[in-house]
């Protein structure tokens, strides 16, 4: 088998930057559909590997053109140093991209075939109006993004550009609708973070009224804020919440529903109930010599996913945090998520974040990073705010699961606004100890 040609492009949003990534996607496309209509296309195998442009200096589609070793080199990639000669190592993978970090905070390459990027193309196709004009507003080196460019691709259209790569302005919407909803026959499309949504619902008359043109928005990429999709469809967007992972080429079920040919169950795996994924959409495999999450079941793949969940008796899938989450405290587990929706119903909190710091009588104490309305002066008022958040989330879900330490801070740390950064998040919790800051039950 030949070597293949392996592509590394830029993501982001910046338009100069994702001008290569787009021609690159539609390049995989291209040879998907030449290679239907011919399977013995002469074209080298294609493998288009997604960045953060921070890492790669855009250039044109030839000089993107690297070979296996020149795209992954071994000071940087040394896991892959002795599997890069093997002609078959990218059998089954035609697009490389990173996942968004993982609970050690390193993130994965995943390895994608061109056949499930379509499938999950034609199951959103279905769930939706159609294919579409979509709107680029996250960055394209993570799946949502690249996903959004993709359908695109598909459609032989060009996504309409929303430069987010300093911040994001609602406003900045405004031009990118027009665009995708100026032909009242084809459907527009949005693909948003939760915050993102936030930011939009508590902007101006005009932004709204522009994203009601819209036929559906897509929102994923991490747990919603209770209350903001209600809030979302109450104000007359079409949202749609969406579950999934770059393993699953994105979202893969909407509004607990999963895609068409995609299969979910819930499987106990050391008496925790952990949702397993089956179907078109995913991945190949691991390209960084991180253990495939595979399990053969039923004349099925499947893929066990980190994720806590159940299936309600009308079919819907309820996902309820990540299994490396739990709290073991006091001899029980306690979901993070669970108390952080429960924490943010509490008035005085803007924001926060659940985790566990040791204690040598719980074990683990249930930990809120709480970004509160006022920050406090003293230890007198830190202790009044830390009695609110405990007494509000023990009144929701019981005081054994009710936060016991609670630490006051400015911000948390997010990656490019879409999830926690865990490893900050956790520094954060073991280096904040003033009394100013912190309470302790």
């Amino acid at each position: 088998m030949p070597e293949p040609r392996v592509l590394v492009v830029p993501g982001g949003t910046n338009i100069g930057a994702i001008a290569l990534a787009n021609a690159s996607l539609h390049k995989l496309i291209e040879l998907y559909e030449e290679r239907l209509a011919d399977p013995e296309h002469p074209a080298p195998h294609t493998v288009v590997v997604l960045r953060d442009p921070a890492e790669v200096t855009p250039s044109t589609l030839r000089g993107a053109s690297q070979s296996p070793t020149e795209a992954f080199p071994a000071d940087q990639y040394p896991q892959l140093a002795d599997k890069l000669e093997d002609p078959d190592f990218f059998e089954g993978i035609d697009l490389v991209i990173r996942t968004s970090g993982s609970t050690s905070g390193d993130p994965r390459l995943v390895g994608l075939s061109v056949e499930a990027i379509v499938a999950s193309i034609q199951a959103t196709d279905a769930a939706l109006s159609g294919p579409g004009n979509w709107i680029l507003a996250l960055p394209a080196h993570h799946i949502a993004g690249a996903l959004v460019m993709l359908r695109s691709a598909l459609a032989g259209t060009n996504p309409f550009i929303v430069d987010v790569e300093r911040s994001f302005d609602p406003r900045a919407l405004l031009p990118a609708i027009a665009g995708a909803t100026q032909n009242p026959d084809v459907p527009g499309y949005l693909s948003l973070v939760p915050t993102q949504l936030a930011e939009c619902l508590d902007a101006d008359d005009e932004v709204l009224h522009a994203m009601r043109r819209l036929s559906a928005i897509l929102v994923g990429g991490s747990a919603s804020r209770p209350g903001l999709i209600e809030r979302a469809r109450e104000l007359g967007l079409k949202v749609r919440e969406t579950y999934g992972m770059t393993e699953t080429c994105g979202g893969c079920v909407y509004d607990g529903i999963p895609l068409e040919g995609v299969e979910v169950r819930i499987l106990d795996k050391d008496g925790q109930p952990r949702i397993a994924i089956g179907g078109p959409t995913v991945m190949t495999r691991y390209l960084d010599g991180t253990a495939d999450p595979f399990f053969e079941e039923g004349g099925h793949t499947w893929l066990l996913t980190g994720d806590l969940g159940l299936i309600t008796a009308g079919g819907q899938v309820r996902v309820d945090g990540r299994a490396d989450d739990i709290i073991v405290t006091g001899g029980l587990n306690v979901a993070p998520q669970q108390v952080l929706d429960a924490a943010l119903t509490c008035e005085d909190v803007v924001d926060v974040w659940v985790t566990s710091t040791p204690d040598e009588k719980w074990g683990e104490a249930v930990t809120a990073l709480v970004v509160p309305r006022s920050m406090p002066t003293d230890a007198k008022q830190m202790a009044a705010l830390g009695r609110k958040v405990r007494d509000h989330v023990g009144g929701i879900i019981g005081r054994t699961a009710a936060p016991r330490r609670v630490v006051a801070v400015d911000a948390l740390p997010y990656l490019e606004g879409m999830k926690i950064d865990r490893m900050k998040g956790l520094e954060l919790a073991s280096t904040t100890s003033s009394p100013e800051r912190e309470w302790w039950r």
